[in-house]
């Protein structure tokens, strides 16, 4: 007997036997191996992981690429106004003594809507006449001196020119009586020295008559000015006086009225309102995304009550609110029947020139991706295949298609949210 290594007791009749490496089991083993390799290897390079995903076709919207017109609009929703409004303010203050029209009526221009008294204001406009009559007889006292002070002096100059002409007169007489002895050479130098006198009197007098006349003209111009602004100023408190009575300063209809008999109002309070029924506008309100591409003269189109109304940009208004600039439209060649002031209207505003181009229809796919690739479905339907695009302007229907796409070609427009991450769809099912 022998003992061999593993415990075994042998006899001399027995004889080892050696197993085999290779057997059927492995080599079947290994065959699987390679084909499942050889599967996964070829699935890599066909598809690569995660490229293809079977979806639903009904789950899936599907549009056309055509040639047609594209208009670039975006949507603006405004509201209707008045194309002109007044405000009416109490330009003074006072009470309200009158209201002679109720809120709604339709008013006439100049027609009389409230009265308000204010004595303080009547006080003024008595005090402000009362100055006024008084310089009025100042003005006529100092007139009445002036012309006193004109004729003394002119009285003055006849009295030397009569003296003068009388001198005159005595002195041709005597003169030819001096050879003989009848008048004395003093007597004639006593007429020529008070000849001499009259007419250095009568230059002063004419002196002193200049300077009152320039000082008389300056001092009247002086109170013409002031009897001028007393009576502007005048003017100006039976203006306020005047003001008291609240008018309507346009035809309209008076959509606001808030003065009560009795009420007392300050000067700047706002008591009224009148629109213009005959024309109206739209203001709205444009995110700042738009801005350096909206201008005076835009077009819009609104649909009212089934008719399609044209309307045209007529003011952009400086500034931005909370992301948002405001502008006004008008409407061309006629108004909707039976609009409304603040009634909503959903407009489309023209933003480009319209063009003929490639057009696809919008969809959240372009949110996904960027509009920098799509998903284009094959000719037999049964797949679509990611592609690479260039796209262009957009509006809420459709957008250009500049380049990756053909006329009749189909591309996948819903949500792209679950197939970001792969190169093919399969598709299940019919998706006409």
């Amino acid at each position: 007997m022998n003992r061999v290594d593993d415990g075994l007791v042998l006899s001399s009749m027995d004889r080892r036997v050696r197993r085999s490496w290779l057997s059927a089991e492995r080599v079947v083993a290994a065959i699987t191996l390679m084909i499942a390799v050889t599967a996964a290897a070829y699935g890599y390079a066909r598809f690569g992981t995660g490229r293809t995903l079977t979806v639903n076709s009904q789950n899936l919207t599907v549009s056309a690429v055509r040639h047609k017109t594209f208009h670039e609009y975006i949507p603006v929703t405004g509201h209707v106004v008045p194309r002109t409004t007044v405000y009416l303010d109490a330009i003074e203050g006072g009470q309200v003594t009158d209201v002679y029209v109720e809120e709604g009526a339709f008013v006439d221009a100049g027609q009389r809507l409230v009265r308000l008294k204010n004595s303080a204001l009547q006080l003024q406009v008595i005090a402000s006449e009362a100055q006024l009559t008084e310089q009025l007889n100042y003005l006529a006292a100092t007139e009445l001196t002036f012309e006193q002070s004109r004729l003394h002096r002119k009285r003055e100059l006849l009295d030397i020119d009569h003296r003068l002409d009388r001198l005159a007169r005595e002195l041709r007489q005597r003169r030819p009586l001096l050879a003989s002895g009848g008048v004395t050479q003093a007597q004639i130098d006593d007429l020529e020295s008070e000849r001499n006198y009259y007419r250095d009197l009568k230059e002063a007098v004419q002196e002193a008559q200049a300077i009152d006349a320039e000082f008389q003209s300056t001092e009247m111009a002086r109170m013409r000015e002031a009897l001028d602004a007393m009576n502007a100023n005048l003017d100006f408190a039976r203006g306020n006086l005047n003001n008291l009575t609240v008018v309507a300063p346009i035809s309209g209809q008076l959509t606001l009225l808030e003065a009560e008999v009795g009420q007392s109002t300050a000067p700047g309070m706002r008591v009224g309102r009148i629109d213009q029924v005959d024309a109206f506008k739209v203001t709205a309100f444009i995110d700042e995304f738009y801005l350096s591409r909206v201008v005076v003269g835009q077009r819009a189109s609104v649909e009212i009550t089934g008719q399609d109304y044209q309307l045209e940009i007529g003011k952009i208004y400086p500034g931005v609110v909370d992301r948002q600039f405001e502008v006004d439209l008008v409407f061309l060649d006629r108004l909707p029947e039976g609009i409304r002031r603040g009634q909503t209207v959903r407009m489309r505003l023209e933003i480009g020139a319209p063009a003929e181009n490639l057009v696809v229809a919008n969809g959240p796919y372009v949110e996904d991706t960027g509009g920098l690739w799509v998903f284009v479905v094959d000719r037999d339907a049964m797949r679509a295949q990611r592609r690479s695009v260039r796209l262009g302007r957009r509006n809420p229907e459709g957008i250009e298609v500049l380049d990756g796409l053909r006329a009749g070609e189909e591309i996948v427009t819903s949500s792209y949210e679950f197939l970001m991450d792969f190169q093919e769809l399969q598709l299940r099912g019919s998706l006409y």
